[in-house]
Parts: structure tokens; C-alpha cells; sequence
């Protein structure tokens, strides 16, 4: 059976070195226990992990009749009438270097071909290609945008995107293989953290991609994304996490502490559900899925691979 890590869920609350110190060694003892490699753990980084002292010491003040160059929206700040705040980018990137020294602690090592996170948006993905099981995973960064006081601008990048999809087409190995895409912020949501330009799914669904992943409301969920009408056209099934280890007060009401297991046997992927509903409490089955009217609730589900139904 295949083991891999998903982190997907913000593992520190604050983008500093201690934290993300305490953070290494926990994956360091998950790892021990249960025998996964640096090259089986995949990060993709949230809303928590850029520095946002980082973020605000990049951006200089500027008059507005003296700044020449033109103005995006989400990339100033407006001061007042006359004055704006703009980043020096090179600083600015910045904000992800903690999260880059964090990932490449953690997932390259002298046996493993891993590159090194990039700080430039275009080359913020990943690729992770496992043969034996013929899977294949895209990691990418919905929090590229975020900064201090830009916290709800949740995208993806169309760049690395594109990047992404062209070294996927370029390798004949990955044709065939089980895609699976993991990014942080939601696609649907009540709050503004969500991502709204979803127009990216169109494309990871004519690539051959089967499956989203995603963490950030911090509840269990499943949805689906059909971008063809007929049954057996192609779409992605998509797995949220849920709350692991947050404070008490940042759980959802209604919710308790969760994660998932997904299990991939042949022709299906098994989600199950985990909870925990105490604070120093164990882990125990979560059965919240619904079978139907009149029936009781299982802690998993199944979804069957390919376009079978």
C-alpha cells in the first residue's frame, strides 16, 4: 500500500523559524512511525506560512503623481488621495523565504532529485511522480498572492500553471499516470479566502486530472467538478481536510478535529474519515457520510477512478 504525507493544512500559525522548527519535528516523528520518505511528503504552502513582516518591510511609500509605472489592483496600497504604498518585488517574494527553508529541510536530501522551492511565482509547483504506483502529484501555491493586508486575494497562478502542465506534457511517463492536484484555500466558501477564479479546473481536467485536494475551512468535505456532461466524462472528484491540531476557538462550530486517509486500491480511492473530539483526546472513526434516507452514516467513502461512474 502506498504511503504518502499531504500537507496541506497550515502547520504553524505564524511564519517564523521556531515555529516552523517545531513543525519539522513533528513530520520528522510521523515519518519515523509510519516509514515515509522525504520524496513521499508533499507541502503546498497556506495562508499562515508568509511572513507577514516580511511582506509589509517590502513595500516603500511612494507620491502618487511621481510613481510612473502603472498600478494593478492588489499590488499597492492607497495611503490616502495622494500617497500609495508599492512592493519592492524582489523583497517582497521574501515572504516565502521561512516557508522555502522550511520545505527544502524537509523534503531534499542527497538521494533525492527534489529542486528547492522557488521564490518566483511562475515556478512555484510541484511534481511528484510515483511509477510504482503510477501516480502523479501537482502541489501548487494559492496563497501567492497574500500578504499583510492583501488576505483574501486566494488564486492560482496561471504561469506556474501553465508551467506545471507543459513538463506534464512533455513526459511520456506521466500520460497514463493518476493525477492529483493539491493547493490550501477553498474553491467554494462563505468568507472572501476563497479562490474565485476557478477557470484553472478547466484546464487541469482536459490535462487528465482526477482529483483536487484542499485544506483552509477546517471541516471534512467532498465536491465535484464535471467539465463534461456525459457520465463518463471528465471531471474531478475534490477531498478537503479538515481541522488536525488547531486551537479550540479556530474550529468550525458543529466540527470536530479531523483528517483523512485516503486508501488507493486498483480501480478506487478510499476517503476515510478521522476525528477528535477532545482536546487531549484519541482518534476515532468519523462516520458523517450519509447513505440515505433512512439509512445511518460510515466514516468513508469511495470514489472509483477513471470514468466509471
Amino acid at each position: 500500500m502506498a504511503k504518502f504525507l499531504l500537507g496541506i493544512f497550515e502547520l504553524i500559525c505564524q511564519c517564523v523559524s521556531p515555529k516552523y522548527n517545531a513543525a519539522q519535528k513533528f513530520i520528522h516523528s510521523l515519518c519515523q512511525a509510519f516509514s515515509i520518505k522525504s520524496n513521499q511528503i508533499i507541502i503546498v504552502p497556506g495562508n499562515h506560512d508568509l511572513n507577514w513582516k516580511l511582506s509589509e518591510d517590502a513595500y516603500q511609500l511612494f507620491k502618487r503623481k511621481d510613481y510612473k509605472e502603472p498600478l494593478k489592483e492588489g499590488c499597492y496600497i492607497e495611503e490616502s488621495e495622494n500617497v500609495i504604498q508599492v512592493p519592492d518585488e524582489n523583497k517582497y517574494k521574501q515572504r516565502f523565504a521561512n516557508f522555502k527553508e522550511f520545505y527544502d529541510a524537509i523534503r531534499t536530501d542527497k538521494e533525492s532529485e527534489i529542486l528547492p522551492y522557488s521564490l518566483n511565482y511562475d515556478q512555484q509547483f510541484t511534481l511528484d511522480h510515483f511509477p510504482e504506483h503510477n501516480l502523479l502529484i501537482l502541489g501548487l501555491n494559492s496563497a501567492w498572492q497574500l500578504d499583510h493586508h492583501y488576505k483574501n486575494l486566494a488564486s492560482i497562478n496561471t504561469n506556474a500553471l501553465a508551467n506545471a502542465l507543459n513538463k506534464i506534457l512533455l513526459k511520456p511517463d506521466y500520460e497514463n499516470a493518476l493525477k492529483m492536484a493539491v493547493w490550501h484555500h477553498p474553491l467554494n466558501s462563505p468568507f472572501e479566502d476563497r479562490i474565485k477564479d476557478q477557470g484553472f479546473l478547466e484546464q487541469l481536467a482536459v490535462a487528465g486530472f482526477r482529483f483536487f485536494l484542499h485544506g483552509h475551512i477546517h471541516k471534512a468535505e467532498k465536491s465535484l467538478f464535471s467539465y463534461d456532461i456525459s457520465i463518463k466524462g471528465r471531471r474531478l472528484d475534490g477531498i478537503c481536510a479538515g481541522t488536525f491540531g488547531a486551537p479550540t476557538k479556530e474550529l468550525m462550530p458543529g466540527y470536530p478535529w479531523q483528517y483523512n486517509l485516503l486508501i488507493l486500491e486498483e480501480n478506487q480511492l478510499r476517503v476515510k474519515t478521522r476525528r477528535r473530539e477532545e482536546n487531549n483526546g484519541a482518534w476515532k472513526p468519523d462516520s458523517r457520510w450519509t447513505l440515505g434516507a433512512g439509512k445511518g452514516a460510515t466514516d468513508y467513502y469511495t470514489i472509483m477512478l477513471g470514468n466509471e461512474g
